[in-house]
């Protein structure tokens, strides 16, 4: 048995808390290792923990074919594919169900919350501020309920990008039904629908103010577009300012009540945004730096690759040009480089010519740009850099 197999067994445990549950694997060392022998375990499960996942065990047969049914990938905590950005808060979930993509350490990742009973003025600059990141290269991040969940994964869907929906209940117990329509163009598009509860497990009254600690944790800011005070959007603000994440909010009308959450956490040092823009600008310095290390690491391979080929220039090498594409750049950057060589390209023509969905292209104008090889010109136009 594998270990994502194993744990999934030891997460669909019924009755066994988060705590128990890592005291447990910090002691076993694996959930395999849990499941051979559950009841050496009994000082970190409690004896009914214990028993709960003796049960799991027994039922693993039905638990897994539930999994494999689902079309539902397995993504532990500690292994490829799991966001790096979440594996650093407090309760990292254990495990992730996932639907649609695997790969879920995007790189650059805003989240986007606000009211289910969201405005109009909160719809339209929730689709339009998601559409403007999504083209960047962000991956949106949200919850798919109705509202301004919804209008967040909308944007970035029309910007041809990449969202993540994080559910409050398990895959197979989708909520809430009338959204089932955009689920399945965020699989489509090449998205993801993921959750941390076991297969079965229905949304409750608690679940879905859980959920959004890991909407925070999966992201480098969120942003409060549409919500009273009293929202559960505050909880995943919250949250994000306790894992030293950003916080943005939509400023709007101070008579309208649906903007009182994002004027009181402006009021409490939240940064005031109205355009994709205002975001880069805060986020773009950490990854600046998080590419900085990403370079400086493939630069080294490369020197070292070199060295192994002990290659010579060729003699009758052409001089060099002005303005050389560098060695450590990877293939992506480099196509897109040489396809500005001929000079500017608006952005649409730039997906045309190298075959790339927006959110690929966007993230490596994103890094070339930081790395001073071009530049945005305005009309989502882009130029090599003398």
């Amino acid at each position: 048995m594998l270990e994502r197999e194993a744990m999934a067994i030891l997460v669909s445990a019924q009755g066994v808390n988060y705590a128990a549950r890592e005291a447990a694997l910090a002691a076993a060392g694996s959930a395999q290792n849990v499941l051979a022998d559950p009841f050496a375990f009994s000082p970190q499960l409690g004896a009914d923990g214990a028993k709960a996942v003796a049960r799991a065990v027994k039922r693993r047969e039905d638990i897994l074919e539930r999994i494999a049914g689902a079309g539902v990938h397995l993504v532990v905590r500690g292994e490829a594919g799991y966001p790096g950005r979440l594996a650093q808060i407090p309760h990292a979930p254990h495990l992730l169900f996932v639907q649609g993509a695997a790969e879920l350490d995007d790189a650059m990742a805003v989240a986007i919350v606000g009211t289910r009973s969201a405005s109009a003025y909160g719809l339209r600059h929730t689709r339009r501020m998601a559409q403007e990141l999504a083209q960047s290269g962000v991956c949106i991040v949200s919850g798919l309920a109705l509202g301004i969940d919804a209008a967040a994964h909308e944007g970035a869907l029309l910007a041809r990008g990449r969202t993540v929906a994080v559910l409050g209940g398990a895959l197979d117990k989708f909520y809430p039904a009338e959204n089932r329509e955009l689920r399945d163009r965020i699989l489509d598009g090449g998205g993801s629908v993921i959750s941390e509860y076991p297969m079965g497990m229905p949304p409750g009254r608690y679940t879905f103010l859980h959920r959004n600690r890991i909407i925070a944790g999966m992201a480098m800011g969120v942003l409060v577009t549409d919500g009273p005070v009293r929202s559960g959007a505050l909880k995943t603000a919250t949250d994000a300012g306790d894992y030293g994440r950003e916080v943005f909010a939509l400023p709007g009308d101070v008579d309208a009540p649906n903007t009182a959450l994002a004027h009181k956490l402006i009021a409490e040092g939240a940064h005031l945004a109205v355009c994709g823009a205002d975001i880069l600008a805060v986020i773009a310095p950490q990854l600046q730096q998080e590419i900085r290390v990403l370079r400086s690491g493939r630069q080294r391979e490369a020197q070292s690759a070199q060295s192994a080929r002990n290659e010579a220039p060729a003699a009758n090498e052409p001089a060099a040009q002005p303005a050389p594409i560098p060695a450590d750049l990877t293939s992506e950057e480099r196509a897109v480089l040489s396809a500005l060589d001929g000079g500017e390209m608006e952005f649409d023509a730039l997906c045309e010519a190298l075959k790339m969905d927006g959110a690929q292209l966007g993230a490596v104008l994103m890094g070339l740009e930081m790395e001073g090889l071009i530049d945005a010109l305005p009309g989502l136009r882009y130029a090599r850099r003398g």
